[in-house]
């Protein structure tokens, strides 16, 4: 299995090469394992752009740590040993994760964000419709912001989408799809909670479980699943969807 090649695919051209400022504008959303900040990035030359900083809260913290580092909830993270089949990591790192050392605990908590980082730039050069990721930091991620001063862009299930909106987000995710899986990947979570919907725009988010056909031998089914999942709500909404049909081509673009 030979991912193909991703085209070439400018960064955007909000995103300046100059010292800048940034200010926290307070809590966008709150997850099991992370939360997503709003920032302005105010730029020496006077132009500003609002990012959000995804950061991922400790596994183990201390008390009042959360709260010191402006963590609005505390952690749960989910079942992962299903995506971390592909991560690479040293024997001695993967025996501590195997056998759930504290060592082991902070190979997870380090790997999360990292793995994000590397699959939302691998979606953004495989042309799919993903914020555009801009940096790791020790924490988590600065990527795009999906929405305007006014609000942040609704995720699908809050989106209240015409019959005609419907048609046109599920055509486009398919695009996302195809570009994703031509590119060895699979988001392995998706969901009407993991779309959002902009001004005539479906993007995808949250990839930090995403896994690649060429490491990780449940990729097939993982995608399958992803597919069912986000097949159902548009299908509740009136919109007839072939899964099996979408799935076959999928596969034959990833092989």
């Amino acid at each position: 299995m030979h991912p193909r090649p991703a085209p070439a695919r400018e960064a955007p051209s909000w995103l300046l090469d100059e010292p800048y400022d940034e200010i926290s504008l307070g809590t966008l959303k709150s997850g099991k394992e992370a939360e997503v900040f709003l920032i302005e990035r105010r730029y020496a030359s006077g132009s500003t752009v609002l990012l959000t900083h995804k950061r991922y809260r400790p596994r183990r913290p201390s008390a009042g740590e959360l709260r010191e580092l402006g963590f609005n909830k505390a952690t749960l993270y989910r079942h992962d040993s299903t995506y971390r089949a592909g991560w690479f990591l040293s024997s001695r790192d993967r025996r501590a994760v195997a056998h759930k050392t504290d060592h082991g605990h902070d190979v997870i908590e380090r790997m999360w964000p990292i793995r994000e980082m590397t699959m939302l730039d691998l979606a953004w050069r495989s042309s799919a419709s993903v914020p555009y990721p801009v940096e790791r930091t020790d924490d988590g991620i600065v990527m795009e912001f999906i929405g305007d001063l006014d609000a942040a862009a609704p995720r699908l299930t809050q989106a209240h989408l015409s019959v005609g909106e419907i048609a046109s987000a599920w055509d486009q995710l398919l695009v996302s799809l195809r570009a994703l899986t031509s590119g060895g990947i699979v988001h392995a979570d998706l969901s009407a909670y993991n779309l959002l919907w902009w001004r005539g725009r479906i993007v995808i988010i949250d990839l930090p479980q995403a896994v690649e056909f060429t490491t990780n031998a449940d990729a097939p089914e993982l995608l399958h699943r992803d597919l069912a999942n986000v097949a159902g709500w548009f299908e509740r909404r009136g919109l007839e969807v072939d899964v099996e049909a979408a799935f076959g081509e999928l596969i034959g673009l990833a092989w």
